[in-house]
């Protein structure tokens, strides 16, 4: 006779391992202007000929138009993302922590500890 736990976590480790390539493919795919652009390209296609011009006109008019000059401090586009780094390990300190205790609530047998 087989272990309930043996089950769930061959369930667990299957579920955690379709969500990460799921994850995976959505950002990549995501990523990627230029299918995000023939995809809108596709989508106003579809549309009603009336909507169509409509689209094109409030997009020539976009253009036209020329943006207002703003002034903002300059950001070196080479630099290193300190801040983005920082939240980064912030997170997966969090999310470590976070697993350990959950794995020290669980018993080796596998049923939940009294708190």
């Amino acid at each position: 006779m087989q272990c309930r736990s043996r089950h769930s976590r061959g369930y667990a480790a299957t579920l955690a391992i379709v969500a990460t390539l799921a994850l995976g493919f959505t950002s990549s795919a995501s990523g990627d202007d230029w299918a995000r652009d023939r995809a809108a390209d596709a989508a106003v296609q579809q549309l009603d000929p009336a909507i169509q011009t409509a689209l094109v006109a409030r997009a020539a008019e976009f253009t036209a138009t020329p943006a207002a000059a703003t002034s903002g401090p300059m950001v070196n586009e080479d630099e290193f993302a300190w801040g983005a780094a920082a939240v980064g390990l912030v997170a997966g300190v969090a999310t470590m922590c976070l697993l350990l205790g959950c794995v020290t609530l669980v018993r080796g047998n596998g049923r939940l500890r009294s708190v």
